[in-house]
């Protein structure tokens, strides 16, 4: 058995997929756990899934987010919508990309989400282990 992992874009396995067809379950469960791995990526699927809205703009999300650590119990270092963003921008947004959640536009900044009911059941999951205080 090989731990090895395709590190490669995965974005040959959406082409001719409509948005209905994107899901992940042709995924590697290695691809789910890593957008669970970070608060931040959870959070933008939050941010997504709790609401109507399938596309936003970088700065949006980094504000949303922002506003999201300011109430919760999560350890972060700097919550400004600023540091948020250029994180959002070098790290977690690229992740989601790669992995089919969203369609990133560098450029403009603008992400359109996807969606996939098993990362956001597993999000919203580990978001209610977060807030929990009796453990």
């Amino acid at each position: 058995m090989s731990n090895q992992r395709n590190a490669g874009p995965r974005s040959d396995q959406w082409s001719g997929m409509t948005p209905a067809d994107r899901s992940l379950s042709t995924a590697d469960v290695d691809d789910v756990f890593e957008v669970l791995a970070d608060w931040r990526r959870r959070a933008v699927c939050h941010y997504f899934a709790s609401g109507d809205q399938t596309t936003a703009n970088v700065a949006v999300l980094a504000s949303a987010i922002s506003e999201q650590e300011g109430t919760s119990t999560v350890d972060a270092t700097d919550t400004s919508p600023s540091t948020i963003r250029t994180q959002l921008e070098e790290e977690h947004l690229p992740v989601l990309h790669r992995i089919g959640l969203i369609d990133y536009d560098e450029r403009s900044g603008a992400v359109k989400y996807w969606g996939s009911p098993t990362v956001e059941k597993w999000a919203d999951h580990a978001q209610a282990v977060t807030q929990r205080t009796d453990f």
